[in-house]
């Protein structure tokens, strides 16, 4: 699940409902392993437990909260989404990490994972 929200729109969206937030320069399809212009920049903290397997498919449809940059490499306009970002989550006491590497953390290889908050 996408959902694209205005900057404007963030103090009013519900960051319980999203898995992870990017950002991209396009709204067209950016999920697309070929878009280059992506980042995630924020991923919630989940809680890993081992009785429930999860395939790749699973972690590609969780909901993810999409916002808008004219140029990933534009250091102030990305500064400004993560302090509206920040501040929005301190709102809820969302808990996540901010620039989180790109591999899935999942124990020793251990394939049966489940991801419950």
């Amino acid at each position: 699940m996408n959902t694209f929200v205005p900057l404007e729109k963030l103090e009013e969206t519900n960051l319980h409902d999203f898995y992870e937030v990017w950002l991209t320069t396009s709204e067209t399809w950016p999920q697309d392993p070929h878009t280059s212009q992506r980042e995630c920049i924020w991923r919630m903290e989940r809680d890993l437990t081992d009785d429930v397997e999860i395939d790749d498919p699973f972690f590609q449809n969780l909901p993810r909260l999409w916002l808008l940059v004219d140029d990933l490499n534009d250091a102030q306009a990305v500064e400004t989404v993560e302090r509206a970002l920040t501040q929005r989550l301190g709102e809820l006491a969302v808990k996540g990490e901010f620039h989180p590497d790109e591999k899935q953390k999942v124990p020793c290889g251990d394939k049966r994972t489940d991801l419950r908050s």
